[in-house]
This record gives C-alpha cells, structure tokens and sequence, in this order.
C-alpha cells in the first residue's frame, strides 16, 4: 500500500498486515535484492579464479567461502539500501511494493535482518579468507549504503560514486584467491567501474 506522508510529521512505519510463513519468507529474500547479489558474487567469483591463476590451484574450499561471506554482506547491503529508501520507495510505483514500503515487513525488522547479514559476512570472511577481503568488503558496504544511496536523490554524478562499489567486488575476489596489490587489481577495478558507465547513462 501507499504510505501517506503528512508534511511536517515524520511517517510511521507501514501497517503490517498477518502474512503466511512462506509470504514472510519470500519478503526477507525480496529484501536481499537477489539479482544484485548474483552480480555481486560473479564477479567475485571472477576475480577469485583469475587471482589463482597466479602460480597456484584453485582452493574451490576458500572460494566457497569467500561467495558466502561476500554473499551475506552484499545482500545485508541491498536490504540496508531498502531500508534506507522506504518512504520513497513507498511513493514509486515501481517500488512500492518492496517489503517495507508494502507493509510485509516493518522498516526495524528491515534494519536488524539486514545488519545482522553484513556483520555475519564480514565476521565470516575474516574467520574463513583474510582480512584485506574484509576490508574491501565493509568499504563496499560503507560506500553503497552511506554515500550512493543518499547521494542518488541529490545529483546524477552519484553514478560515478556508486560505480565504485559496484566495482569493488572483483576486487574482494581477487585478494581471496591470494592476489596482492598489483597492476592487473587496478586493471579489473577499471574495466568494471567504467563498464558501468554506458548501461546507466
């Protein structure tokens, strides 16, 4: 449902209505953003397998892994994105029918659910891969959710900022699969921040 805004008073949550358990399930998994995260993990996945082409067989264990931990993050990121919007989302037609805005879930489930997948993520990543992968994967998080997603509603050139975590991904691949800090990372982190460019202009 549309949420009303009353100018002047802050809105409140959406009413949430008594959705069966597979409905409740299927909003949590709409909040991830699905589609973004398989994105997210192919590139990843490909710059995982292009930093094992270094010298060294693929360890298909520590890629697994790496796509978990950076799987969670991402989708905790998407879901903080949803989170962040829901009032606007909510005067869209295109996105009101996201989970919150809709009213399937209450914006603090939103919160809780989906920063509890990015802490499990990193937590994940810094038991299981390595702490530069962590590092590269909270400035992902970080830029997505606290300066593109604000940014969008203010100027175009947002663009330019959220092609950055768009990018970063491969980036995280490449030092779970061992890479270290070398022309052909930069070469990845260029190819897919420009290859961003022609699509959304």
């Amino acid at each position: 449902m549309n949420q009303t805004i009353i100018r002047g008073v802050e809105a409140a949550p959406p009413a949430v209505s008594r959705p069966t358990t597979l409905n409740r399930i299927g909003a949590f998994v709409e909040l991830t953003k699905p589609g973004i995260v398989r994105m997210v993990l192919i590139t990843a996945a490909t710059g995982f397998f292009m930093a094992s082409t270094l010298g060294h067989p693929v360890d298909f264990v520590l890629l697994l892994h790496a796509l978990l931990g950076i799987g969670l993050a991402a989708s905790g990121a998407c879901g903080l994105n949803e989170y962040a919007e829901w009032e606007a989302d909510g005067r869209m037609r295109r996105t009101a029918s996201r989970p919150v805005p809709s009213g399937r879930m209450q914006p603090r489930t939103a919160l809780y659910f989906s920063g509890a997948l990015v802490l499990a993520g990193l937590a994940h990543l810094q038991v299981f891969v390595n702490a530069r992968t962590v590092a590269l994967v909270a400035l992902t998080v970080v830029s997505y959710v606290l300066i593109y997603t604000p940014l969008k509603r203010r100027t175009w050139l947002a663009t330019l900022v959220g092609a950055v975590p768009g990018a970063l991904p491969i980036l995280a691949g490449w030092t779970a699969g061992g890479g270290g800090f070398s022309a052909p990372r930069l070469a990845l982190f260029a190819i897919l921040f420009l290859w961003q460019m022609p699509p959304f202009y």
